[in-house]
């Protein structure tokens, strides 16, 4: 009798409650969506430090880079040292600067660009979450 009435319980209502709260918690909101992709970013990158420092390190390589240029040119211009080598190496820093400089300023644009994603989608949560 246990069994019919197991039977008899799902089809009247008795297993609907569990049945609803399992299909609940299977279906995602935007809320939930959204949360979900920012706690994802989260994980990959807290508080942004991993950006941040990556842009410290390229900006202090960049700044060193064009420090020694300026050096370079000051040697040839003044003609300290061997004036050969230097033209040399002038004429290699030189032809650096074009790709340095646009990877420089990719990295640097596109560490602002995921800040201000991130920015922007946890407003977007804050918004949701607001009583209407």
């Amino acid at each position: 009798m246990s069994i019919l009435s197991t039977i008899a319980g799902i089809f009247t209502g008795g297993a609907t409650k569990s049945i609803e709260t399992i299909a609940s918690e299977w279906i995602e909101t935007d809320l939930e969506k959204a949360e979900a992709k920012t706690l994802m970013i989260k994980t990959l990158d807290p508080n942004g430090q991993m950006r941040r420092d990556i842009s410290k390190r390229v900006t202090f390589l960049y700044t060193v880079y064009i420090f020694i240029a300026l050096l370079l040119l000051g040697f040839e211009s003044f003609g300290l040292g061997d004036a050969a080598t230097i033209s040399i190496a002038t004429s290699k820093v030189a032809e650096l600067f074009t790709p340095i400089t646009t990877l420089f300023g990719t990295i640097v644009s596109v560490s602002f660009g995921v800040n201000y994603s991130n920015v922007r989608a946890e407003s977007k949560i804050s918004d949701n979450k607001k009583p209407s």
